[in-house]
């Protein structure tokens, strides 16, 4: 009887053994037939290995600091001996902990997400191990489909056959999506947090992970419960699986989570930023500026551009509520893009004398809002602050700090008896004045008929010196009431301290392609306005602007030489100051894109020389790794040429006193003696004691 039954039990097993080995052959059939059927939609093996990832190109800003990436897809590539541990840990233990332990795919965790999304024909399941995911990042779809998935589970197979689990975690962080368009986890570290992925700490690392499952809904900035929430979960897992002590983890959930203002996202380096891309793509073009991996070492200082937008903005909100405008930046939520700004606008630009290098330009108060660039495409009158253009002239033609004009009433009349009459920013009449007196508190009509007596044609020349793209055709040009770009009147300005030499402004100092071979290299240009003697002449009057003139408040918190001018338009639409010391140049502009007033008193004085200072002090301190240089640094300070000589005058009639006022001079203009037939120093030009007033022009007399 129980040989029998275990006869019975033999034929049984038997049977089971023929049904398996059936079953199984059946699977290995399916299982062929699936992978014969797939095998034209997916890429063969040779392809896994010389697949590479799309990298854009890096700009790094004057201190060797990332600032930016051009790229498709924001990708910065990191090796994985790079990475922190934990960082590593928390990727494992969340999305794949038997990552080394399995060939590409987790076989019960599949069955079962396959079997439920077949239930529930809603393909929703995941359980897809890490080599998985990378199988889908690189070469399929994200469509949620059994054929999909079928795919993913070959290719996966695959992969682990032609990489190491290494290589496999390496690719995944240099490929792995976190919201928007950034990839992988160098690039998120610097977009989140503003520092390399060597650099994250604990709970920095657990955050990262934790947006791999959802990046739009975890995302900090946005929802940081949730994202806490997030972080908190990759920090248990850890904890469980022993990857952490508990001390670790009760240190890493009690930290905040504060993404910083990081430079790849929106900030003030934008403008710059565009401007570049601008130039690189048309000479490289799209394909290489966004994927051909180069290096672009940059002029901009990110620190200091940063501090110079924060500073130049909040001065701007104030006079924004002080003087109670109607629209106001604040009332524009910082996310909106591309609106009409009606609100106050203000732009700069920071560059050095010698080498034209651009340290910092704001082309307005928010890219986001605008990516109008008003310092390189805007066209705005420069008022009073193109004075010191054609004042140059006159001091070529033989004009010093004692020529004296009588700041009166001067009336031009054409053919058709229709008048212009030009007047003070006071509307008051300063009389008999020395031209050092006159541009310290920019007086209007010493202006008008300075130009008037040089003559519009050697002050179209001029323009033409210093960079302006245009001709004198009427003396209103006196007052800066033809536009220009700000960024070519404040390169304007580097005559002045560059002895005599304008300089072309840079932004990129040069571009390296993916082996480091350099494309290309800036070049400093520089232009001759005017002779070095001249340029200091003008500088020096110019340092009187600010130690007593118009633009005193450039010096609040600034304690080195410095020389510029305000400039203020008709009705106050426009207010400018651009001020310098021997190193650098910086300009400040503010108006209403409308062209609209800014309103009554508001010139270049109130509104843009307070901050001038302040910025200038910390591109100064920035120079010097935050020490405070001495006062007189030789860096900072103006020096005087051999052909100067110094002489004192009479304040009130500009000839030689023996007790009065020192001056400075050009050897050979300075006035020796006092004229028996001047009762001013009128020299040299045409008027005398004897003039009318009004000083009438007309077609007859010019």
């Amino acid at each position: 009887m129980r040989k029998q039954t275990k006869r019975v039990i033999s034929e049984k097993h038997r049977k089971l053994i023929k049904i398996s080995v059936a079953g199984l052959c059946v699977l290995i059939g399916i299982i062929v037939g699936i992978v014969w059927f797939y095998r034209d939609e997916l890429p063969p093996t040779a392809e896994l290995r010389n697949f590479t990832m799309r990298s854009g190109s890096e700009v790094y800003d004057r201190n060797g600091k990332m600032i930016y990436l051009f790229a498709f897809e924001r990708r910065k590539l990191v090796s994985l001996n790079e990475l922190p541990p934990y960082l590593i840990d928390a990727l494992i233990v969340t999305e794949d902990k038997n990552f080394y332990h399995h060939f590409g795919i987790d076989i019960l965790g599949n069955i079962r997400a396959l079997i439920i999304d077949i239930i529930r024909m809603d393909f929703s399941q995941g359980a897809s191990t890490i080599t998985q995911q990378m199988a889908r990042n690189m070469f399929l779809t994200l469509d949620k489909q059994v054929s999909r998935k079928i795919k993913e589970i070959i290719l996966a197979f695959r992969i682990e056959q032609s990489f190491s689990k290494d290589e496999i975690l390496e690719i995944y962080f240099n490929k792995i999506f976190f919201g928007g368009q950034i990839y992988g986890v160098e690039t998120a570290s610097l977009y989140y947090f503003g520092k390399h992925a060597m650099d994250l700490t604990l709970p920095e690392a657990a955050l990262l992970v934790g947006l791999i499952q959802r990046p739009n809904y975890f995302d900090p900035r946005k929802h940081k419960d949730r994202a806490i929430e997030r972080r908190n979960f990759v920090l248990a897992n850890m904890l469980k699986h022993r990857k952490i002590s508990q001390a670790e983890y009760d240190a890493a959930v009690k930290s905040s989570i504060n993404p910083e203002q990081t430079a790849l996202r929106h900030n003030s380096s934008d403008y710059f930023i565009e401007t570049i891309r601008q130039y690189l793509e048309r000479k490289y073009g799209t394909d290489m500026l966004f994927e051909g991996n180069l290096k672009i070492y940059t002029t901009l200082d990110y620190n200091l551009s940063n501090y110079a937008d924060s500073v130049l903005n909040a001065h701007l909100s104030k006079i924004e509520k002080s003087r109670n405008y109607k629209v106001k930046f604040k009332d524009f939520e910082p996310n909106r893009s591309d609106i009409i700004t009606d609100y106050l606008q203000g732009g700069l630009v920071l560059m050095e004398n010698k080498t034209g290098y651009v340290r910092a330009m704001i082309g307005g108060r928010s890219f986001t809002h605008s990516k109008f660039n008003r310092m390189t495409l805007a066209r705005r009158q420069p008022g009073s602050a193109v004075k010191p253009i054609y004042y140059t002239l006159a001091v070529e033609k033989g004009y010093t700090p004692a020529t004296v004009i009588n700041d009166a009433q001067i009336i031009f009349r054409d053919l058709a008896g229709k008048e212009w009459k030009p007047r003070n920013y006071s509307l008051d009449y300063n009389g008999y004045t020395r031209m050092r007196k006159a541009i310290t508190f920019s007086y209007n009509l010493w202006g008008v008929k300075t130009v008037y007596d040089i003559g519009l044609t050697a002050v179209s020349d001029v323009f033409q010196r210093f960079g302006f793209k245009y001709d004198a055709t009427d003396y209103s040009v006196a007052l800066g009431s033809y536009e220009v770009v700000p960024m070519d009147i404040i390169s304007g300005y580097t005559a002045f301290p560059n002895g005599g030499f304008r300089v072309k402004p840079i932004f990129i100092q040069r571009v390296e392609d993916k082996k480091g071979k350099v494309l290309e290299r800036a070049k400093v240009l520089q232009y001759k306005v005017c002779e070095e003697e001249v340029a200091y002449i003008m500088t020096s009057m110019l340092e009187s602007v600010v130690t007593g003139g118009t633009a005193t408040a450039a010096r609040q918190g600034y304690n080195w030489p410095v020389a510029g001018k305000t400039g203020t338009t008709d009705d106050y639409r426009d207010a400018w100051f651009i001020g310098f010391n021997r190193d650098m140049t910086l300009g400040i502009w503010s108006g209403f894109d409308k062209n609209i007033t800014l309103g009554s008193n508001m010139s270049g004085g109130v509104v843009c020389a307070p901050v001038w200072g302040q910025i200038m002090t910390k591109a100064i301190l920035l120079d010097n790794k935050g020490r405070y240089p001495a006062a007189g640094d030789s860096r900072y300070a103006f020096i005087e040429p051999p052909n100067i000589v110094h002489q004192t005058i009479n304040p009130t009639t500009g000839f030689y006193a023996k007790d009065g006022l020192n001056e400075v001079f050009i050897a050979g203009t300075e006035p020796l003696l006092e004229a028996d037939s001047l009762v001013y120093n009128f020299r040299p030009t045409r008027y005398r004691i004897y003039d009318p007033v009004p000083f009438v022009v007309s077609p007859k007399n010019q």
